[in-house]
């Protein structure tokens, strides 16, 4: 049922609980509060329904007829940025502020707009007013940074800079990023350098970094070590496109000058950076919110655009994410990530031909090694995994000819292999890319996992995996892996304290659901055990493991000896 339908069965109640109620923050009793409780609550039923766009409009008339509330304004400019129509947001912001309701993030879209129409003391005068939370304090004093840069007081941005430093690489990765970019684009190149230097020794793997990093390095002349950490990178991290480009470019001998940013690309860039961490840190959408600001800064800051199409589909609103995503044009770097991302939203919305046909009609007008990654992806998840490795075996080969080899491409390969049982093929490939990569979590995770199921080299299995716990202490798929492994091996209580964790984590996972409910039965928690599974069935389960799962209501689970392989886990 949409949002439209079930409220207008609920509207006579709202509405009858508006006018009944004076608990609203400043309600005299008045036909006016009556209307703004009524919009308020509406906006609130909205957000919790995921309707971002009803919401803001409801806020907004709550805003009106009820501008006091300071707690409104802040959750109307969130549900319009969350509904990525940042006019209404910015509107909103402007109407707090004359009523003296601006806080928080009413307050940094407030200054975010001031600072895009070059009124940059107005905006600095703004976020020095300010009393943000951490991470919007850290984006305000950036921002305030490139708004100082727009008066031409390099040097007056950079002390503002410095002045954010903590000591802790990890902390200070964002805004050295910054100084870098302010550096090169106030011509202080010898400095940017520098700067970006240090950032590579702590590890720092941004790709805006090592785009920037390479340019300088290859503009003083220096084009093997550009090379060297465009190399990295890809070693490290992954293929990246816009840093593909670069490297031919500086192959060819073409000129590949620093990026000078303007006031609004760098401020852009100061609302960017956290924000795509914040995003790859959490399942939320909050990131989204922080990437239409992005957007507003510099809406031609493609990167921005894709992120914000996948944290759409990962809130689950892929029909918003492909609107967003069609509008990342050809020429963009980005483009086939863009498009990688809004074939997955069409196959989300029972869209699979039209997914393919995305993919493959990118493919052929702009023969990408990203756009192959992305079909072979794409294959991968409909669990076509005989053409994601044939697509796998075309990258792999074409980047044996060009004398690279990308840990990616190997492990999806052994992933698609693995699932094919072709094991021996797949052990192959997923032991060279965790030898390509040996701190990835995700290649550990998987190869440790498939040790265990198979009930060999257990004790290896579980090392693997609890390095990936290390290293990604909040993945509920890891998490499970750890609590898998205990129960492959007996360990039943042991096994439940592990997946009852994954299950907080990640509870619209079926496989996890199942395992718990496996892991409930051997410890005689036969109820739980059924609701498990029942939860499982619930959360659409591959064909496969719905028979296995039906079975299992049907007469619980077999007797049978736990894997013992080669060696046991201590």
């Amino acid at each position: 049922m949409t949002f439209h339908r079930l409220f207008g069965a609920l509207a006579p109640l709202l509405l009858a609980a508006a006018c009944a109620s004076t608990s609203y923050p400043g309600s005299t009793g008045t036909p006016a509060e009556a209307r703004a409780y009524g919009d308020f609550m509406i906006a609130r039923f909205a957000a919790m329904t995921n309707d971002p766009a009803a919401a803001s409009r409801h806020y907004a008339s709550a805003l009106s007829t009820a501008p006091e509330g300071a707690s409104v304004a802040e959750r109307a400019v969130f549900s319009a940025l969350l509904a990525n129509d940042y006019a209404l947001a910015a509107g909103m912001a402007r109407r707090a502020s004359d009523t003296g309701n601006e806080s928080g993030l009413v307050r940094l879209t407030l200054a975010i707009d001031t600072l895009g129409r070059g009124r940059h003391r107005q905006a600095i005068d703004l976020i020095e007013a300010s009393d943000f939370r951490a991470f919007n304090r850290m984006m305000g004093r950036n921002l305030s940074a490139w708004a100082l840069f727009g008066e031409k007081d390099v040097a007056g941005a950079e002390a503002v800079l410095m002045s954010n430093l903590t000591g802790e690489p990890r902390l200070d990765s964002a805004t050295l990023h910054m100084l870098g970019f302010m550096q090169a684009s106030a011509g202080e190149d010898a400095k940017a350098a520098e700067t970006f230097a240090a950032l590579w020794e702590t590890g720092a793997r941004l790709a805006v970094g090592a785009e920037a990093y390479a340019r300088l390095l290859a503009t003083r002349g220096d084009s093997e070590a550009a090379i060297n950490v465009l190399d990295a990178f890809r070693r490290d991290v992954g293929q990246n496109a816009a840093l593909e480009a670069l490297k031919a470019d500086i192959l060819a001998g073409k000129a590949t000058p620093p990026r000078r940013l303007t006031a609004r690309e760098g401020a852009a860039l100061a609302v960017y950076l956290p924000a795509s961490a914040l995003m790859f840190q959490s399942s939320d959408d909050v990131s989204a919110v922080y990437f239409v600001l992005a957007l507003a800064l510099d809406p031609e800051m493609q990167a921005a655009r894709a992120l914000l199409g996948q944290a759409l589909i990962q809130s689950g609103r892929e029909g918003e994410a492909i609107r967003v995503l069609r509008a990342v044009p050809e020429n963009s770097p980005y483009y086939a990530t863009a498009r990688g991302q809004l074939a997955r939203a069409l196959m989300l919305t029972g869209q699979p031909e039209e997914a393919l046909k995305v993919a493959g009609e990118a493919l052929a007008a702009k023969p990408e090694r990203a756009l192959q990654l992305q079909l072979a992806n794409l294959y991968s998840s409909q669990d076509q995994y005989a053409e994601a490795e044939a697509v796998l075996d075309d990258i792999l080969s074409a980047d044996a000819a060009a004398g690279r080899e990308d840990w990616q491409a190997v492990f999806m390969r052994g992933a698609a292999r693995e699932r094919l049982n072709k094991w021996e093929d797949a052990e192959a490939d997923l032991s060279r890319a965790l030898e390509l990569s040996p701190d990835n979590a995700t290649v550990l995770n998987y190869l440790g996992y498939s040790w265990i199921d198979r009930g060999i080299r257990l004790e290896e299995g579980f090392d693997l995996i609890r390095r990936a716990v290390e290293l990604e202490p909040r993945s509920g798929h890891i998490i499970d892996s750890l609590g898998w492994a205990h129960y492959k091996l007996g360990q039943y209580e042991e096994a439940v304290d592990y997946l009852e964790r994954a299950v907080e984590l990640l509870p619209g996972d079926p496989v996890l659901n199942d395992h718990l409910g496996d892991a409930y039965w051997q410890v005689g928690r036969r109820k739980e055990a059924g609701f498990q599974w029942r939860r499982a069935l619930k959360l659409d389960p591959s064909a496969e493991e719905r028979a296995k799962i039906e079975e299992k209501l049907m007469g619980g689970i077999p007797l049978e000896p736990p894997a013992r392989g080669n060696s046991a886990a201590p």
